[in-house]
């Protein structure tokens, strides 16, 4: 079993945007990156446009890179990646989902943010993940064009179309029916599985029950069901969602259930993922003391040495995409063309 831990590199408690950008959390990258590498794993640093700002946080990833101590992949802000439409130039503190962006809009944000990365790090990055996860099966074709290979955009069993997004728009996407397992998604639905050449990798969210099989018809169903007191209730007593997060009630217990649950249901890969912002403190709402920051680099570390004492290696997001793939020596269909060479 493989486990990739992806981080979401952008500016400071993004849950609290009022339209001002600060990137202080970039100087806690060293830390986790240490952490990482002391254990032996090689994280994916998903990058947003302000990001590339600080020479400083480029100059080390650049180098994490080139050493094959991580990967740097693409995070796509709506908000703070030009060129800006007319309503987010009104409203700067608009956080629009990237799925609700016109096609071509998203497609010439996704050049930018490309093209600032490869100058920037010196290669252009193959993996991404849309912010406030974002994505939606026709942003598959821009992602292709531009050479990704891989998506980690997914977080299976939720679903985001409440949350407020641009103004008047449909909110983000509904993820429950998506597969836990990597696959190809469709270029309509990317819930569906398709003949896509983009490899996604969804976030590890999975039911931890000790009975509860993924995929069932059971399953499905309590994954479809509307939030409220029942489904609190039915996920407390026999499904008993968990996903691979780390927060302030994390404990051991769902690390080891998180693995057995994998291991039930025949999963090859464990995906984590953390905010750049949580490694400081005020740079979330759940981390705001120095001691909270180092409680969560011991409960990482720990997380870490349990997977390894499992068996479990590491492994990047394009490292991933690129072995699935050529298990999977798929041709291209579903309305998608070949990426550059």
């Amino acid at each position: 079993m493989k486990l990739i831990l992806t981080v979401d590199v952008e500016a400071d408690n993004q849950w609290s945007f009022n339209g001002r950008i600060s990137i202080e959390n970039l100087r806690r990258l060293p830390r986790f990156q240490s952490m990482c590498e002391s254990c032996g794993f090689a994280p994916t640093y998903l990058v947003a446009y302000e990001c590339l700002q600080d020479p400083d946080a480029v100059a080390s990833m650049r180098n994490w890179q080139e050493r094959g101590s991580a990967e740097v992949g693409a995070h796509l802000e709506p908000w703070t990646t030009p060129p800006f439409t007319e309503d987010e130039i009104r409203n700067t503190a608009m956080q629009a989902f990237p799925n609700e962006l016109a096609g071509d809009w998203f497609a010439r944000k996704l050049e930018t943010l490309t093209g600032a990365i490869q100058r920037s790090i010196g290669r252009a990055p193959r993996s991404f993940r849309a912010a406030r996860w974002g994505m939606s099966g026709p942003m598959l074709e821009a992602l292709f064009r531009l050479g990704y290979i891989a998506d980690c955009s997914v977080t299976p069993k939720l679903c985001w179309k409440k949350e407020t997004g641009r103004t008047g728009g449909p909110g983000g996407p509904d993820f429950r029916r998506a597969p836990i397992a990597p696959y190809w998604p469709s270029a309509t639905d990317i819930c569906t599985p398709g003949c896509g050449k983009i490899v996604e990798i969804p976030v590890t969210l999975l039911y931890t029950g000790s009975w509860v099989r993924e995929g069932s018809k059971l399953a499905r169903w309590f994954s479809c069901m509307e939030e409220g007191n029942w489904k609190r209730l039915l996920n407390r007593l026999v499904f008993k969602t968990r996903w691979l997060r780390i927060g302030p009630d994390s404990r051991f217990q769902d690390w080891a259930a998180l693995y057995r649950a994998a291991q039930r249901n025949d999963l090859d890969v464990l995906e984590f993922m953390i905010h750049s912002s949580e490694l400081m403190p005020g740079g979330s709402p759940f981390i705001r003391t120095e001691q909270d920051v180092d409680d969560l680099i011991g409960k990482c570390t720990a997380m870490l040495e349990y997977f390894q004492s499992r068996g479990v290696t590491g492994c990047t997001l394009e490292q991933y995409a690129v072995a699935h793939r050529e298990r999977k020596h798929e041709s291209p269909r579903d309305g998608l063309s070949q990426p550059p060479l």
